[in-house]
């Protein structure tokens, strides 16, 4: 029996693949007041009823998360054998303050769970920046 596991885990290893990396802005300056770039910034996650988990507008951050994307956001690899259980994205913005050009920086982690047989384990999945891209140009200029 042991020796089935170990055939099977070997063959689904060698069927998946590692997601590929993407090089994307993460961070843009702007020509408004931190007040302006702060509500286009919240008006993003509300425009696509995305749940903020954590807002503090006096420090800059916002903390929110999502239980799907798909492969246009981000990269995962193949499964190989394995079945997608979940996706979820977590994004961290963070607008700091400053008394000339604002600059809104934003983090993204994407985790896909997978299921094979008995045995769940997540991945790590590389952004494209397409939700990046997104939230830097929701800030108007």
């Amino acid at each position: 029996m042991k020796i089935l596991n170990w055939v099977l885990i070997v063959m689904l290893a060698s069927c998946a693949t590692a997601p590929a990396t993407y090089n994307y802005e993460k961070s843009k300056s702007y020509s408004r007041t931190y007040d302006q770039i702060w509500e286009d910034v919240i008006g993003f996650f509300a425009s696509r009823n995305i749940q903020i988990k954590t807002i503090e507008k006096d420090s800059g951050v916002i903390y929110a998360e999502t239980n799907r994307f798909d492969e246009k956001l981000a990269d995962c690899g193949h499964p190989g054998i394995a079945s997608v259980v979940t996706r979820t994205v977590s994004l961290n913005v963070f607008v700091m303050r400053s008394e000339r050009d604002p600059k809104v920086n934003v983090n993204t982690k994407f985790i896909e769970t997978r299921q094979f047989d008995r045995s769940i384990w997540t991945v790590e999945c590389n952004s494209k920046g397409v939700i990046e891209q997104a939230i830097l140009e929701s800030v108007r200029q």
